[in-house]
């Protein structure tokens, strides 16, 4: 290893270590009299849409305690601004509910209660999604999409090197402006024609020719200068794409490769079978002789791989038995996301549910609408809206409204050309808009809270094309949409034909299936290929003389390389893309006193039960419990048979004199379930007593270990997501 990679791998480390240092737990304040408040993560109750509900352990040092640390819990409700592009959150507006310090003196106890809330109230906690997605119900599926469609594309396997070009449709060409050629419209490659001869760029400055769209196609020899002027000339190397296959497909269509003959090798200890010379995900079940490929999220069964076959799709939560047993270090575990049960399932569908969320500027006027001439507008089935249809953009009518939504934000009009505005809530009826349209994606996109100068809104995953389906999550829904012909062409989301596989980070990447080096598409807003924002996939690369998976083992120097190469992100933060950044308002900063710091040398193994008692967890595993300044072995861990209050005692906290300034209510709600724990979201505001109290270990090895893998699972990424050599 040469000092330049040395130097590297020592300055990604570091960078990877100081970004996680900046969320980790627990994380203090400190007052401006010396007193200081470690506030242990939260446990979180209730996650809906930017609300947070959660409990947290605390424990307080001051003069007055002589500086031995005083422990309570917490409960409180806050406002959560996320990032998924750095994977972060901001906890802010936090308004405590409820105090409770056993730990202390009946004076203390009421003194303990206002400092808590005068310092925390109106301070800044950032945690993690990773940390946030762990602790959260594993039950929980965000909106389930019931109107997917399943059926399979053309399943094509080719023994060769080979690219698919997708066509959507029949070919439909366009003169290129300044030249005597054609281009053909409706497809994200360059393919051009010139009286008989057509021609096609693969990317790495390799040009292909044939006599027919259809093919065959032959490395070309002459590249007309009109063409070759139309790409910037790439860096890669073109000595190894002159055996390369051309397949153009017009119908949905998938292609799976392998090098040479399909060859088979055993998953670790279990009677399944892998394709182990392809990039793709392919499994011979050896039991049932049954074979299964992974598509776009959907799984597929057939009697082979080779041939005329007929594919039927098996839903994620009804895979045979061995597919849930595949070891985590496997070089196979990146399906495990898309097998129901799974902890990699779970932790996928819960990452759907957290959204991406702004603050937008509520004068922000900077959103158009570009028609193909006089706006069209179709009838949406079942639902009293109506949708252009002669624009890349999602733009809607109702009553007497026009609204659309761009980039994650929605815009309201009393025309259909405009003026814009930022709207501040959006009809229940476009929520409603189904499957089956085009423009599906957009009932992802909420608004959560709206004050005189800012509008907050947000957006799950699902819209840009993740949605829950049978315990996982799929891409696409699976539906065909028609695109609009007309002087312009505007295609539609499609689910099939772009190599989609799942990344637990980085979301949903898009390849071909043949590239010598780096390969994209970029199109703008108006008149993209497809997507939110345009179209940029990037390729699984093709070694050739042979595939490579790569092992996936989250637990042994956590280096994850799913399938070799890099993948898209399909989780940008579209606020922040350039082209949005006026949009954005600020959001109130919270001062550098008020911003929690991660506290040195605490570790992070305190947490509290639901009514408030609060627990601490030993390096051997034991569990002590914090009572009259010690921590004492519990005696009530396991249940005892006694009555026992249902609910923590309904202690008054002292508030202060000004209450905390919170954002009015949503002007929306999000229509998707809260993400909860299994134990009730509301407790009863009398006292009640039962006959015995239920087992408290359960429920804090839990949170515990929740705790331990959101914090594994954070590093995790900060290391796959620090620079990289490729």
């Amino acid at each position: 290893m040469n000092i330049r990679l040395i130097c590297l791998t020592l300055l990604t480390a570091i960078a990877a270590t100081a970004q996680a240092d900046e969320f980790s737990w627990p994380q203090e304040l400190a007052a401006d009299n010396g007193d200081v408040v470690i506030i242990y993560q939260p446990q979180v109750e209730i996650f809906s849409g930017n609300d947070l509900e959660a409990r947290a352990a605390v424990s307080v040092k001051s003069p007055d305690t002589d500086n031995v640390p005083v422990f309570g819990a917490i409960w409180f409700k806050a406002r959560l601004d996320t990032d998924r592009e750095s994977r972060t959150a901001l906890i802010r507006d936090i308004e405590v509910d409820d105090v409770r310090f056993a730990d202390a003196t009946d004076t203390q106890k009421q003194q303990l209660a206002g400092f808590i809330e005068a310092e925390i109230e109106g301070a800044g906690f950032t945690i993690s999604i990773d940390q946030l997605l762990a602790d959260l119900d594993g039950s929980a599926t965000g909106d389930a999409t019931t109107d997917l469609k399943h059926e399979p594309p053309e399943i094509m396997l080719s023994r060769e090197p080979a690219l698919l070009v997708t066509i959507d449709g029949d070919p439909v060409f366009e003169t290129i402006e300044n030249t005597n050629y054609e281009r053909v419209v409706n497809t994200p490659f360059l393919l051009a024609r010139g009286g008989i001869e057509y021609f096609l760029y693969i990317g790495s400055n390799a040009w292909y020719e044939s006599r027919a769209v259809a093919g065959p196609w032959a490395r070309a020899q002459r590249i007309p200068e009109e063409l070759r002027s139309l790409v910037e000339p790439a860096e890669d190397d073109d000595a190894n794409v002159d055996d390369v296959r051309i397949i153009i497909a017009t119908e949905p269509t998938e292609l799976i490769m392998s090098d040479g003959d399909p060859s088979w090798s055993p998953v670790e200890g279990m009677e399944l079978l892998y394709m182990d010379n392809s990039d793709s995900n392919a499994f011979l079940e050896l039991s049932t002789q049954k074979y299964y490929v992974l598509l776009s999220g959907r799984w597929y069964r057939s009697t082979g791989v080779l041939g005329d076959l007929q594919w039927e799709h098996v839903p994620n939560d009804e895979l045979p038995n061995p597919f849930g047993d595949i070891p985590e270090d496997s070089v196979n575990a990146d399906v495990l996301a898309q097998v129901a049960g799974t902890t990699q399932a779970r932790e996928a569908v819960l990452d759907n549910t957290i959204p991406q969320t702004a603050a937008i500027n509520r004068e922000d006027a900077s959103f158009s609408v570009a028609y193909d001439g006089t706006p069209e507008f179709a009838p949406i089935e079942d639902i009293n809206v109506e949708y252009a249809q002669n624009t890349s953009d999602a733009v809607f009518r109702y009553g007497n409204l026009y609204y659309a939504c761009d980039d994650g934000v929605w815009y309201v009009a009393n025309s259909a050309t405009g003026p814009w505005t930022v709207a501040t809530e959006i009809p229940d009826a476009i929520y409603k808009i189904p499957a089956s349209n085009p423009h599906h994606n957009v009932t992802y996109v909420r608004v959560y809270d709206v004050t005189p100068q800012v509008v907050y809104v947000g957006y799950t995953p699902s819209y840009y094309g993740s949605y829950y389906y049978s315990g996982s999550i799929v891409y696409g829904t699976g539906w065909y949409y028609n695109p609009w012909y007309g002087p312009h062409y505007y295609p539609r989301y499609p689910t099939w034909g772009f190599h989609v596989h799942y990344n637990p980070w980085y979301g949903w990447g898009f390849g071909v299936s043949w590239t010598n080096g780096p390969f994209r598409f970029t199109y703008s807003r108006h008149g993209a290929w497809w997507g939110v924002g345009g179209y940029r996939p990037y390729p699984r690369p093709y070694v050739h003389g042979g595939y490579r998976k790569t092992n996936i083992n989250v637990n042994i120097n956590n280096n994850i390389n799913i399938g070799g190469g890099a993948r898209p992100q399909t989780r940008p933060n579209l606020y922040n893309r350039p082209e949005n950044l006026a949009r954005k308002a600020d959001r109130p900063a919270t001062p550098s006193t008020r911003q929690a710091r991660p506290a040195t040398g605490v570790q992070n193994n305190v947490l509290t039960d639901r009514t408030g008692n609060v627990y601490q967890r030993d390096p051997n595993g034991s569990w002590q419990k914090r009572e009259n300044g010690q921590w004492t072995r519990p005696q009530d861990l396991d249940g005892v048979s006694r009555p026992q209050p249902a609910t923590r005692p309904s202690q008054p906290a002292t508030r202060p004199s000004q209450p905390a300034t919170r954002p009015s209510q949503p002007a929306t709600r999000p229509s998707q379930p809260a993400t909860r724990p299994s134990q009730p979201a509301t407790r009863p505001s009398q006292p009640m007593t039962r006959p015995s109290q239920p087992a408290v270990r359960p429920q804090l090895e839990r949170d515990y270990n929740a705790r331990q893998h959101g914090a594994n699972r954070s590093q995790n990424y900060q290391r796959r997501a620090a620079p990289r050599r490729r």
